[in-house]
Order: C-alpha cells, then structure tokens, then sequence
C-alpha cells in the first residue's frame, strides 16, 4: 500500500489495512509484549492507521497498561465480560514477570508455575480465577510475593538472592532451620560482596570491563564460596552459583548501588 498510495488502486485495500491495525492495536494492549505495528512500513500506511486506531480510542504511542499502573483496575473493569477480564489480568501478570524475572528468577518462575495452575484447574470458572489472579496482583503490588518465603531479619534486598542460592544448593529439597540459617548467612556475604564492587565500580556491565566481571565472577564469589567450611557446594555448583548471581546482580545493579 506504501507503494501505490495515493493511487485510487490502493484504496480498497485501506479498510483491511485498517481493520489490521485495530486488531493489532487491540492485542498490543491485551497481550503487553507486541511490538508497535508499523515500524517496518512507510510514512503514508502509518498515518492511515495510526488516524484510524486514535479515532476509535486508542493511541498506538502510549505503552499497554501494566498491572503496576494506577488506572489499572479501571481498565479490567472495562472489560466486556469476566472471561476478558481474567484475560486482561493474566497477561498484565505475565508481562510483569517478564519484565522482572531477572532480578528474581525463582521467585517468577514459581509465580508463573502459580498462574498456569490456576488457569489449568479452575478452566471456565471465570469469578473464581479473577479471585485467585487478583492474589497474585495484590502480592506483587506490596511487595508480600517477594518476601512471603523469606526469614524476617533478611534484609528486602537480599531475598531474591537467596532463593536463588537456595534453588542451587538444595535443588528443590526443604532445608533444615539450621541450613536455612547458614544460608542466610552466606547469602547477606555474598551480597555485601556484590554491592562493594558495584558501589566501588558502578561501569564494571559496560563491555570494556570484562576483567573486572570475571574476578568478580571467579575471584570474589567463586574463591568465597570454595573457602566455606564446611563447603556449602562442590566446585560446579559454586560455578553455577556465581554465574547466576552475576546475572541477578547486573539486573538488580541500580538496587545494590543504593543500598
């Protein structure tokens, strides 16, 4: 159509053009993760459909709504039934976990096996799904689903770093009172150590600074992982555990740094 417009001979296939950007519209803001339709397309198909889609209410330009955004609940309210409304909920839920599951990869992980397991036992029980996703909403917005498994003298910004050392360790096992306190212990080190070296080298993701990622990686928590005693991992998994940790680091960098 960018080709042959203005030519009449593009002018019946505008109403598709039209009809496909109200439908893309529509699933950009259900589904959050769509790409804005049109980049790829010439100015002239742009403003035909960006004109259509504004004149019936919604403007490409503004991001989907998230779940953390205050207008919200007025917009799943909105919705035309309680099955669009699960829909809204569920997909708001999702993209937030993919927006964050690297600051915190167990605890997504297990909010998203939660989701999937109310969609797959409550099936069409529309109320009851709406209930249990607006648990997971309301846990997500306090802040509850971040520390509802965590010891209450953890510091908050040590939590998604123990689950991750606590899935490495005890590979889905329950860990002892005991074992939970020396993991604890282990975790808050291992953080301290990771907000020394950013505070102290706050470029050190930059690619310039591979070096300093790799002693951080394997002469900081690895080196202080094998001088436990006893050990709390075989040398593999200590591997595995600093490579991990490296990653949530760099994802929670502007958290650790304010610390």
């Amino acid at each position: 159509m960018d080709t042959v417009l203005p030519r009449p001979e593009g002018l019946p296939y505008s109403g598709d053009a039209k009809r496909l950007a109200y439908i893309y519209a529509r699933a950009r803001n259900r589904y959050k993760d769509t790409p804005v339709l049109g980049k790829d397309i010439g100015a002239k198909v742009r403003k035909l459909i960006d004109d259509h889609v504004i004149s019936l209410g919604i403007d490409p330009k503004i991001p989907p709504i998230q779940l953390s955004d205050a207008e919200f609940d007025m917009h799943v309210a909105r919705a035309a039934n309680d099955r669009a409304k699960a829909s809204e909920m569920e997909h708001a839920i999702r993209s937030h976990i993919r927006k964050h599951t690297d600051e915190d990869p167990v605890l997504y992980r297990k909010l998203s096996e939660r989701l999937n397991d109310i969609l797959k036992n409550l099936g069409e029980q529309w109320n009851e799904v709406i209930a249990q996703l607006q648990k997971i909403i309301d846990e997500l917005r306090t802040g509850k689903a971040g520390m509802a498994d965590a010891p209450s003298d953890l510091p908050e910004h040590c939590a998604p770093f123990l689950r991750t050392v606590l899935d490495v360790v005890c590979a889905g096992q329950t860990p002892t009172a005991t074992e939970l306190l020396r993991l604890k212990d282990v975790t808050v080190e291992l953080v301290n150590l990771l907000v020394d070296e950013l505070k102290a080298n706050p470029k050190i993701w930059s690619p310039s600074k591979m070096p300093d990622q790799e002693n951080l990686r394997d002469g900081v928590l690895f080196e202080h992982l094998m001088r436990l005693r006893p050990p709390l991992v075989d040398t593999d998994k200590a591997g595995v555990l600093a490579d991990k940790l490296m990653e949530q680091a760099r994802a929670n960098h502007d958290k650790l740094v304010q610390v």
